[in-house]
């Protein structure tokens, strides 16, 4: 019995994103951490290029993996959202770039995630640049 979806709201979206916020936090720890053999044990220069980079760099692999696994992170799977395509098939990585500069746009102006909520199809702008779209997967019966 197939069971039909319907498009995520900004609460939920939002809900999911402080759950992977938390495992990120961790991510970039961790990855703070394995730097530090190469600067002689101490802190890194957050001014370096490419230490800035790096930090970005590891959340992109972060949810591109995820999304192109399966297409929903630990935060998405607790909150029953998946990434799909807008016809409805797997999400790529050449899906998963421009969704994850997107999405940084989106966030840092808050005018892309609340698009979502004048959208008829509840889409934010990482949706509508990546040709994805988020959707509540319903409970199993």
């Amino acid at each position: 019995m197939a069971f039909s979806t319907y498009p995520a709201g900004l609460i939920r979206r939002l809900a999911a994103a402080v759950y992977d916020l938390f495992l990120l936090v961790g991510l970039w720890l961790l990855s703070g951490l394995l730097l530090l053999p190469f600067h002689h044990g101490h802190a890194v220069d957050g001014s370096n290029l490419w230490v800035r980079l790096y930090f970005l760099f590891i959340p992109y692999l972060f949810f591109s993996w995820f999304w192109t696994h399966g297409g929903q992170t630990l935060g998405m799977k607790a909150w029953r959202i998946q990434l799909r395509t807008v016809d409805d098939g797997p999400v790529r990585w050449t899906h998963a770039v421009p969704r994850y500069i997107a999405a940084w746009l989106s966030w840092l102006s808050i005018v892309g995630m609340l698009w979502c909520l004048f959208d008829g199809q509840r889409r934010t702008l990482q949706d509508i640049a990546s040709r994805t779209e988020l959707v509540v997967i319903p409970r199993n019966s």
